[in-house]
C-alpha cells in the first residue's frame, strides 16, 4: 500500500465493499448466506467468505469462488477506490478464501488480478479457448485482523467439473481469469500432459530434446526440497518460529526483535522452497501463511520501535524549538498507529499492549512539553512586540498620555518575560532582552514621574488662574490676589525638560503681571474703604478750599479761588509760573493740599483729578508716574 492515501480511507474502503459484497450475494444467490470479511495489506485485497458447511467438491468450490468473485467484480466497480489503491496497469491484486465457520484456517483460496476495464461476463469461454498456463504465485505476507484470521489449507487440486445454478460458468472460469492461479493447477497439468505423452509426435531430434528436457524436469523435480521422504526444512522453519515466539514472549529489546525478523525470514524461505508436487506442500503453505502472519505483525511491531527510536533520538538534548516537537510528537503518534495495527489475537498482542502504554505515555508527555514550548513561545513573541511598540511610544511622544502607553507596554513586556519557564528555548533568548527591557521599562517609568509631576504642577497653575479671574470679575480682590500668587508658584514648579516647561514658561509673565494688577485693585479697595474720611480731611468743608467726588476709576477735586490759581501756578514748570501770589498763608495752604493729593493717589492709586471752580481741568495726579500730567 502506498502512502498517498490515510488509514482511515482505506478502513472506509474496505467496510464500504464488505457491505456491498455481501449485499450482492444475498440478492443473487438467497441460497448462499456466506460472511463476508475484506482486509487490504501489503498492496493486496484480501476476501474471505465464511460457510457455515464447507465445499466438499471441486464443483462447489468453483460455484462459490464464482459467486464471491462476481459479487466482489460488481461490488468494486460501483465502490469509489481509494488513491492509488491500483497498480500502474489499473490492475488490483486480490486474493479469495473460503473457511468453515468455527474454524481458525481456510480451506481453499485462489489468486485474481482484477481491472475495472474488465468484467467477468466479458470473459471467453474457457472450454472454446485455450486454457490460460499456470503462473507461480510469489508468496506475500498476510495480514489478520480480530475477524479475520488466514491460514491456507491444501487446495483444491482435481479438475472442476461445470458449476450449476444461477452463477453457472465454465469449468475453467479460474484459468480464464486473468493472472488467476491456483496452487494445485501445475499438478493437474502435469497428470494431463502426461496421458497424452503418447500422443506426442517422436521425431528424430525433436523427439530427443523432449525426453531431454523431460528427464531433466525430472531430475530438477526430485532434487527439490522434500520431494521424498521427510521434510527437515519445515522442521527447521517450526523451530525457528517457535524460538521467534519464544524470544518476543518477555520484552525483547529492538535487535532482539531484529534477530526474530530474520528467523521468521528464513522460515518463510525454506517452506515457501517446498514445489507442490512435494506431499508436503499442502501442510508447508498452510505453515507458510502462519509465518507470513506472524512476520506481518511483527514489521508493525518493528515500524514502530523505529519510529519511537527516531522520537527519542530527535528529543535528546533539549530545549528544541515547537516544529521541532511537533515531529517527535507524531512520531511518537506514527508508532502509537503501528502498535494498534496489531491484532488482539496475535502473539505479539502482550507485548505491543505493554509498549502502547509505554508509547502513549510518551506522546502525552512530549504534547505537555509542546504546549509549554508554544506557550513560551507565545509569551516571547508577546514580550518582543510589545517592547518594539514601547520604544517606538518613547520615541514619538508628544504628551503625558503618550509616556504612559510606553510605560504599560513595558510592563505587558516584562510580564511577558516573566512567564517563560526555565528549560524552555525561549527562555534563554527572553533572558538576553531582560537586561534592556528592565532598563528601559525603569527609564519609561522615571519619564512618566516627571511628567506627572510637571502637568499636575501645570493643571493646578491653570486651575488657580481660572479661579483669580473668577475673583475678579466679583471684584474679591483679596482672593484674586491669593489665587494668583498660588498660580504664579505652581507654574514655576514644573520642572525642565518636560513637555509642560515651555508652555509654562510662555504664561509666567502673564501671571505675573495679573498679580500685580490684582494687588494693585487689592490696595484700591482697601484705600476706597477709607477714602471718605481721607477726602474731608484734604477738602474739609469748613475751610472752603475744595470739593470732591469719587468712584473706583478716579478721584475728582474742584478747587475754589484763590486755591485753584496758586495750585496751577505751583504745580507748572518755573518759566510759565508768572507773578506768584505771595500771599504765604494760601502758598503754604496750596503747597500742602499738593502734598496731600500726592498722598491719597499713592495710597488708593487712582488717578485724581484736579479742575478750578469753572470746572476746567488743572492737571491730573497719576500715581504710576507719581507726579502730574497736564491733558
Amino acid at each position: 500500500m502506498t502512502s498517498s492515501f490515510s488509514f482511515a480511507a482505506l478502513d472506509r474502503f474496505v467496510a464500504a465493499l464488505e457491505q456491498s459484497i455481501q449485499q450482492a450475494i444475498a440478492e443473487t444467490v438467497p441460497d448462499i448466506t456466506p460472511t463476508i470479511r475484506c482486509r487490504f495489506q501489503q498492496g493486496r485485497l484480501l476476501v474471505l467468505s465464511e460457510d457455515k458447511v464447507a465445499a466438499i467438491t471441486a464443483v462447489d468450490r468453483d460455484e462459490r469462488f464464482t459467486a464471491l468473485a462476481v459479487a466482489l467484480d460488481q461490488s468494486l466497480q460501483t465502490t469509489e477506490l481509494p488513491d492509488d489503491i491500483l497498480a500502474d496497469d489499473g490492475e488490483l491484486s486480490v486474493r479469495l478464501y473460503l473457511r468453515e465457520l468455527g474454524t481458525a484456517s481456510p480451506y481453499a483460496a485462489r489468486t485474481w488480478h482484477w481491472q475495472a476495464s474488465l468484467a467477468i461476463t466479458e470473459l471467453p469461454d474457457a472450454e472454446a479457448g485455450e486454457a490460460a498456463e499456470p503462473k507461480a504465485e510469489v508468496p506475500t505476507p498476510e495480514v489478520t485482523s480480530s475477524s479475520l484470521v488466514l491460514v491456507p489449507q491444501p487446495h483444491d487440486d482435481k479438475a472442476a467439473a461445470p458449476a450449476t445454478g444461477a452463477l453457472a460458468t465454465p469449468t475453467s472460469l479460474w484459468q480464464t481469469l486473468k493472472g488467476w492461479t491456483e496452487p494445485g493447477g501445475l499438478r493437474q497439468d502435469w497428470q494431463t500432459w502426461s496421458e497424452n505423452w503418447q500422443a506426442l509426435p517422436w521425431r528424430s531430434v525433436l523427439g530427443l530434446a523432449l525426453a531431454g528436457v523431460t528427464v531433466g524436469a525430472i531430475a530438477y523435480g526430485t532434487t527439490r526440497p522434500c520431494t521424498f521422504g521427510s521434510c527437515e526444512e519445515r522442521q527447521t522453519a517450526s523451530d525457528l518460529s517457535q524460538e521467534t515466539l519464544d524470544s518476543l514472549a518477555g520484552n525483547p529489546t529492538p535487535d532482539e526483535v531484529q534477530v526474530a525478523r530474520q528467523d521468521l525470514q528464513t522460515a518463510i524461505r525454506l517452506v515457501a522452497a517446498i514445489p507442490p508436487w512435494s506431499s508436503h506442500y499442502d501442510a508447508a503453505q498452510a505453515e507458510l501463511l502462519r509465518y507470513r502472519t506472524q512476520l506481518s505483525d511483527l514489521e508493525w511491531v518493528l515500524a514502530a520501535q523505529k519510529s519511537a527510536t527516531q522520537a527519542s533520538e530527535t528529543s535528546q538534548n533539549p530545549p528544541h524549538p515547537v516544529s521541532l516537537w511537533v515531529e517527535v510528537h507524531l512520531l511518537w503518534q506514527k508508532a502509537i498507529n503501528h502498535l494498534e495495527r496489531v491484532p488482539e489475537e496475535s502473539y505479539l498482542a502482550s507485548f505491543a499492549n505493554r509498549k502502547l502504554r509505554e508509547y502513549e505515555a510518551n506522546y502525552e508527555t512530549i504534547g505537555e512539553r509542546l504546549v509549554i514550548e508554544e506557550a513560551a513561545e507565545a509569551s516571547l513573541n508577546e514580550a518582543i512586540e510589545a517592547g518594539d511598540l514601547a520604544t517606538v511610544q518613547t520615541e514619538t511622544a508628544t504628551t503625558l498620555n503618550d509616556w504612559r502607553v510606553a510605560q504599560r507596554e513595558w510592563n505587558r513586556a516584562m510580564q511577558a518575560i516573566s512567564n517563560i519557564p526555565q528549560g524552555t528555548l525561549a527562555y534563554a533568548e527572553a533572558r538576553s532582552l531582560l537586561t534592556d527591557y528592565r532598563r528601559q521599562s525603569i527609564q519609561t517609568r522615571t519619564r512618566v514621574t516627571f511628567e506627572q509631576s510637571g502637568e499636575r504642577a501645570y493643571q493646578e497653575a491653570l486651575a488657580g488662574a481660572a479661579q483669580a479671574q473668577a475673583a475678579e470679575r466679583n471684584n474679591q480682590w483679596t482672593q484674586a490676589a491669593n489665587a494668583w500668587r498660588e498660580a504664579y508658584a505652581q507654574m514655576r514648579q514644573v520642572p525642565k525638560n518636560t513637555l509642560r516647561y515651555a508652555d509654562a514658561q510662555a504664561l509666567l509673565s502673564s501671571y505675573q503681571a495679573s498679580l500685580k494688577q490684582a494687588q494693585t485693585q487689592l490696595k484700591q479697595a482697601v484705600a476706597l474703604q477709607s477714602i471718605d474720611e481721607d477726602l474731608a480731611t484734604l477738602c474739609p468743608l469748613a475751610d472752603g478750599i475744595c470739593t470732591y467726588t469719587y468712584s473706583p476709576q478716579e478721584v475728582a477735586l474742584t478747587l475754589r479761588e484763590p486755591y485753584d490759581s496758586a495750585i496751577r501756578q505751583s504745580i507748572s514748570p518755573p518759566s510759565t509760573q508768572g507773578q506768584l501770589n505771595r500771599n504765604n498763608a494760601v502758598m503754604a495752604e496750596t503747597h500742602q493740599l499738593v502734598q496731600n493729593i500726592m498722598q491719597l493717589g499713592n495710597q488708593v492709586q487712582l488717578p485724581i483729578v484736579v479742575y478750578d471752580d469753572n470746572r476746567q481741568l488743572i492737571a491730573r495726579y497719576k500715581p504710576e508716574y507719581g507726579g502730574f500730567v497736564k491733558e
